[in-house]
């Protein structure tokens, strides 16, 4: 074999390996939601589901968005309950969630709404955890009890106020999401 041929076979096997190990083939499996499922006592019905890829290649979370049944997705920001499920399939920090979040936050909430919800949003990123392939975030807003954020299905924290969901839900959902193709398809576009 030529040696130029060799090297770029080295090149390439090595640059496989870093995409392995980025991305395990073993990762655990997130669990689908379900299309109707009750939470605080409330029936959610979903709207839309789609799993989030970072640029267009590397398998993120799954994501599925769920609202109060009878609710439409044309008043997403509304005072109405609303529930955005992430199931991953690859580990993030919780350091790693908190900034991506800030960023996004930032494009989409303008300054003055995020210095009055500073405390709120700082008590939801004391909050989180590192994650793992097969773990699950859900934030769960319901009118008058507030935003739930649990982690596979425990509660973590509960952060008060309509203003902060319609904030919150905003780095998915918002003018300049994530993704605004995740956006569209969650709210059923």
């Amino acid at each position: 074999m030529p040696h130029f041929l060799a090297r770029r076979f080295c090149v390439f096997f090595a640059a496989l390996g870093a995409l392995l190990a980025v991305s395990p083939l073993h990762a655990a499996r997130p669990v689908p939601t379900p299309v109707l499922l009750e939470e605080d006592g409330v029936l959610f019905q979903q709207t839309g589901a789609k799993t989030f890829r970072w640029k267009s290649v590397l398998k993120v979370y799954d994501a599925a968005l769920h609202l109060g049944a009878g609710e439409s997705s044309g008043r997403i920001f509304a005072d109405m309950p609303t529930r955005l499920h992430l199931g991953y399939h690859r580990a993030f920090t919780a350091a790693e969630i908190v900034k991506g979040g800030d960023a996004l936050l930032a494009r989409n909430v303008d300054a003055a709404t995020r210095a009055a919800l500073r405390e709120r949003l700082d008590l939801i990123n004391r909050t989180y955890r590192d994650v793992e392939a097969g773990d699950s975030y859900t934030l769960t807003y319901v009118p008058t009890r507030g935003t739930t954020l649990r982690l596979n299905g425990a509660s973590l924290v509960i952060i008060p106020g309509h203003d902060f969901a319609a904030a919150y839900f905003r780095i998915w959902l918002g003018d300049d999401p994530i993704s605004p193709s995740l956006r569209d398809t969650l709210l059923g576009r």
